[in-house]
């Protein structure tokens, strides 16, 4: 018996990807395994009877999120851990916390799946009396691998934004800010059934679960409206030019407000937690769906700072 599901992950740059798992049983001896067929520029890679590994797994993350995609300050990738390593258990979440840490230490996790980097300026130290040194030292103790897809996966044609835009119900969506790559780039711009600006907030607030800010008048009708995961006011000019009659975002600053407010465009604020958290579901269901059942995939969104 055998199961052959044919998977196409989306876009590849560098050329054109299939993975494709089987499922298998040996009649000889009724084991169950699975091959892994990876084509990429027509070279082929497979495995049997065995776990993924962190390797494996990136390279799933990176056919979501090429790192090509990401924006050049940005650091992505595996950060930490062995790429060789087996991998039985992983958690998704969106920030990699002192309770992250100790969550998957405790529940046995090999790695774990973030949106923000670990590791984002340099260390020229690891000091265990320092938050990050502590953090780095428990994941080497317990041999726990970091992967990180950050301004690539905000960027990538069926990344954060577009997961958020679903969220929200926006239809006939456009991409806010265009990137290199066709279908790529920061942001969504889309319409929705028009509501005044008040309504809308409370229809932000109750579908991403996070409290919202409202800024520039309530009452304007809403109809075309640009979203941006994390921190977007520095697009309120890109929200404007699109045609948006609003702009919903995170990290919202006192200048960036003014000038929406300026530009007569309205903005809710629902928080930077509460506009890229739509990750981890995603993330999660993207691999469970990819990676053997063997692999148990575990999600925490983490806390917002601002509100627990």
């Amino acid at each position: 018996q055998r199961t052959h599901n044919p998977l196409v992950l989306g876009s590849n740059p560098r050329g054109s990807t299939i993975l494709t798992r089987i499922n298998c049983a040996s009649q000889a001896t009724g084991r169950w395994g699975f091959f892994v067929l990876r084509v990429t520029d027509t070279r082929w890679v497979t495995r049997m009877n065995s776990l993924p590994t962190a390797a494996d797994v990136a390279a799933l993350m990176e056919e979501l999120a090429p790192l090509e995609l990401k924006m050049e300050w940005d650091n992505v990738g595996l950060q930490l851990g062995d790429g060789k390593k087996p991998v039985g258990k992983i958690l998704v979440t969106l920030t990699v916390t002192d309770r992250i840490v100790e969550q998957a230490a405790a529940q046995g996790v090999n790695l774990i799946v973030a949106h923000h980097p670990l590791i984002f300026r340099p260390l020229y130290q690891i000091r265990t009396d320092t938050y990050l040194g502590s953090l780095v030292a428990c994941l080497v103790r317990h041999e726990i691998a970091v992967y990180t897809c950050h301004t690539n996966l905000d960027t990538a044609a069926y990344g954060l934004n577009h997961w958020l835009a679903e969220e929200l119900g926006l239809e006939q969506t456009g991409v806010l800010v265009p990137g290199s790559v066709p279908g790529t780039g920061i942001g969504r711009v889309g319409l929705i059934r028009p509501r005044p600006v008040a309504a809308l907030a409370e229809w932000v607030q109750e579908k991403l679960g996070s409290d919202v800010r409202i800024i520039g008048p309530r009452d304007r009708i809403c109809e075309r409206v640009a979203v941006c995961g994390g921190s977007g006011g520095d697009f309120v000019g890109h929200a404007v030019s699109s045609g948006g009659a609003a702009l919903i975002t995170g990290d919202v600053s006192y200048h960036d407000a003014l000038e929406a407010v300026g530009a007569g465009l309205a903005v809710i604020d629902a928080g930077h937690h509460g506009t890229e958290k739509v990750m981890v579901p995603h993330v999660a269901s993207y691999l469970r769906e990819r990676l053997p059942t063997a692999v148990q995939i575990l999600e925490d969104a983490g806390e917002d700072p601002f509100t627990s």
